[in-house]
């Protein structure tokens, strides 16, 4: 009863959400977006000889995106994360990431997703297809992306694009082998963030 319960109101949550994107959708908006970074983190976790989960996350992330709630499927994302900026919550841990054996930052400062295909499920949820570079080394990568929110800010009172996503990197597919029988090497990552409208400088 509780499970059919639960099913029933996130159904009702998410046809309520789905009405309130279409209908801003013949509202006025901007194309084009740039990340919010107050609201936006890039976080990842890998699991420590089976013993523990070691979270993290990237504080440093600059981004634009081309969307028009008119033609979700010709949205376009291009996303730089400077790799120097890793936070583990240890600063010893974080100095180690950053030498040659995990990211080696002082060789490639940055890493970077460009989509290259964008496929709506539904109002809210898309598969989005791009590149993927770590390490100068440029792989595919398929993130599951859904849009929480789209609104006015009641500080801004500007439109603010709420998302979230999620994916896998395989860490040794880029050279990045480090303790691989010992630390996770299908790393998931999840990406929070606010889109905001992208000024003109």
């Amino acid at each position: 009863m509780i499970n059919t319960t639960i099913k029933t109101t996130t159904k009702a949550l998410l046809i309520s959400s789905a009405l309130a994107i279409t209908t801003m959708a013949s509202a006025a908006l901007p194309t084009q977006w740039q990340l919010d970074n107050s609201h936006t983190r890039v976080g990842f976790s890998v699991e420590h000889m089976g013993f523990s989960t070691v979270m993290g996350h990237f504080s440093d992330v600059d981004g634009t995106v081309q969307f028009d709630l008119k033609n979700p499927n010709q949205t376009q994302f291009n996303f730089v994360v400077d790799t120097d900026s890793i936070d583990t919550g240890w600063e010893a841990r974080d100095k180690h990431l950053k030498t040659d054996e995990f990211f080696n930052v002082e060789k490639y400062p940055t890493m970077s997703f460009k989509s290259t295909q964008v496929n709506f499920i539904n109002p809210q949820q898309a598969k989005v297809t791009g590149d993927f570079t770590l390490l100068g080394q440029t792989k595919p990568l398929t993130l599951n992306l859904t849009l929480k929110k789209i609104d006015n800010s009641p500080l801004t009172k500007e439109p603010v694009v709420g998302f979230r996503a999620t994916g896998n990197i395989d860490r040794t597919a880029y050279g990045m082998d480090a303790y691989s029988q010992g630390i996770t090497t299908n790393v998931p990552i999840q990406i929070d963030g606010e889109l905001v409208e992208k000024k003109s400088k």
